[in-house]
């Protein structure tokens, strides 16, 4: 057995510490992200996470999990731009490289789907954020009142 230092205490023999006996066990990591992903509740999977477009439901209506507690604000909007700037810096770096000069029309079409390619991915990347703060169990601070 390994020896603690002095003053350790109990909390820091074991990590990660412990969960509870209960009922509350969420599923493996990819299980949780690809629930996110999904727009299901990544402790269930049977509730969608989403009322609407981004708004988050408080709690699932199937599991009860605080869905609405997650601090998934500043995080997705970094993904998604990492993802769909990727692809971006693709196109841009292939169009120069072929000598392509697409038209107006064509930059306007080009345009639309970057906007409804950004919205779609900011969804995923919503819910699976949601999934592994829920994973993670990292709850939104109450503010002081």
């Amino acid at each position: 057995m390994r020896r603690m230092p002095p003053g350790s205490s109990d909390r820091t023999k074991r990590w990660p510490p412990a969960m509870p006996a209960d009922d509350w066990m969420m599923p493996g990591w990819r299980t949780t992200i690809g629930r996110g992903i999904a727009g299901n509740c990544p402790h269930c999977g049977l509730a969608p996470i989403f009322d609407g477009y981004l708004t988050v439901f408080e709690r699932c209506s199937s599991c009860a999990a605080q869905l609405g507690a997650m601090p998934a604000d500043d995080t997705p909007p970094y993904i998604a731009m990492l993802f769909v700037l990727q692809f971006v810096g693709l196109f841009i770096t292939v169009s120069y490289r072929l000598q392509l000069h697409p038209n107006l029309a064509e930059i306007g079409f080009l345009l639309l789907l970057l906007v409804l390619f950004c919205l779609t991915v900011l969804r995923m990347a919503k819910g699976a954020v949601i999934g592994i703060l829920l994973k993670l169990d990292t709850n939104r601070e109450k503010p002081n009142a």
